[in-house]
């Protein structure tokens, strides 16, 4: 691994820390954190419009993996408790009123295209 001193890390994390470039360090170019695409902005330089893509139930199994999905194909998305949701989320841990998921207006119809595009089979993922 590049210069990469596995050794001196567990050595560090024994200590209760790791070092402040750990995980750029790692050769494979995987992040814990990978950043989140930039929201996009008008020509005035005002960022553009957030509409509502979809409401969901908000749970890591829906919600969560809706808002990642997007970002990994380049397409900003944020995750919005309306009404009383975000008590709930805070109490519960969740919120009964679901969440309500939004991108950018230049991006609805694709981030719309990719939710509702269907799986393509071959013969060696059928």
């Amino acid at each position: 691994m590049n210069d990469f001193d596995m050794l001196a890390v567990s050595e560090t994390a024994r200590n209760g820390e790791l070092p402040q470039n750990f995980w750029d360090d790692l050769s494979s170019g995987w992040r814990f954190h990978k950043e989140e695409p930039a929201w996009p902005v008008d020509e005035k330089g005002e960022k553009e419009k957030a509409v509502l893509l979809k409401t969901t139930f908000d749970s890591p199994a829906e919600s969560d993996v809706t808002v990642s999905f997007l970002h990994s194909c380049g397409i900003p998305c944020f995750k919005y408790y309306a009404k009383e949701g975000g008590a709930g989320k805070v109490i519960n841990g969740f919120s009964g009123y679901g969440a309500d998921l939004y991108v950018p207006a230049s991006h609805l119809e694709e981030a719309r295209a990719l939710l509702n595009a269907e799986p393509i089979f071959d013969e060696d993922n059928s």
